[in-house]
């Protein structure tokens, strides 16, 4: 849905920082295009987030390319606007991407993300670029979390504390068991 304001956001005080910055596209006329939708679904934003803290140029601007092929797949350049905006102000590399929700020359709606149909498409590109680039892999099991909680940012000191005991309980051969976890939580 949204509103032309998701360029304010990614083009927000970062970018004097130096921790924000168009890679491609045009900001204005991105805004220009939202606005004139009368629709009330205008854009769809999105993210392609990385562990590394950075990436060569080169290798941003196919990913990107790539991407927008997989993602707005049957449609050619002149028939969509995608704005580009890099992020480096969390310490790893995001590629945030903005797109009108309109097709540019029948100015009929356009949906570039439909998220039962497209997840599965979109997460196997996700897999390739990972093993092509060789980058860091979200799904690799040694980075699952060995607690889950939906309040995580209350609870984050305590969960540190608990995993921690929880790994050096294992690794010392005092829980063995499903059973013997269960008894210690």
């Amino acid at each position: 849905g949204g509103s032309s304001k998701a360029i304010d956001y990614l083009l927000n005080e970062r970018e004097s920082t130096g921790e924000a910055k168009v890679l491609q596209g045009d900001p204005i006329l991105t805004k220009t295009i939202i606005n004139a939708i009368e629709r009330k679904q205008k854009v769809t934003v999105g993210c392609l987030s990385f562990e590394e803290k950075n990436i060569p140029e080169n290798k941003k601007y196919e990913i990107m390319k790539d991407f927008e092929k997989h993602l707005l797949a049957g449609l050619e350049k002149e028939q969509y606007n995608i704005l580009w905006v890099e992020h480096t102000d969390k310490g790893r590399l995001e590629l945030n991407f903005v797109i009108p929700k309109e097709e540019l020359t029948s100015r009929k709606a356009l949906n570039p993300y439909y998220h039962k149909a497209d997840l599965p498409r979109i997460e196997k590109w996700q897999d390739l670029n990972n093993l092509t680039y060789g980058f860091t892999n979200p799904k690799n099991p040694s980075k699952a979390r060995t607690l889950e909680t939906t309040n995580m940012k209350l609870l984050q000191k305590d969960y540190d504390q608990l995993d921690k005991i929880l790994h050096n309980q294992v690794s010392e051969g005092y829980i063995q068991n499903r059973e013997q976890m269960i008894e210690l939580l």
